[in-house]
């Protein structure tokens, strides 16, 4: 899988972290269904944490993970900005 983006603006942190206009996965269908069941795994647990949810990475729940693939990482948003 390779990830590819547009940047929306400037970096919004000091790490260098951007806000992205879009993000396009090259990928077979059965690596996209991986995706997609840690994105459904993530909300699920989302929930059920509540308040003590922070964040959650890819390559820490995915079995098929690959070494040559983007980290996807999904956190809970958080009024304060970035």
């Amino acid at each position: 899988m390779k990830a590819f983006t547009y940047p929306a603006g400037e970096p919004v942190n000091e790490d260098g972290l951007v806000e992205l206009n879009q993000v396009s996965f090259v990928a077979s269908a059965e690596t996209i269904r991986a995706v997609a069941q840690f994105l459904i795994e993530a909300a699920d647990k989302m929930e059920i944490l509540g308040d003590s949810y922070d964040h959650l990475h890819l390559q820490d729940s995915c079995s098929s993970w690959k070494e040559n693939w983007p980290d996807i990482i999904i956190c809970k948003k958080h009024e304060e900005k970035i």
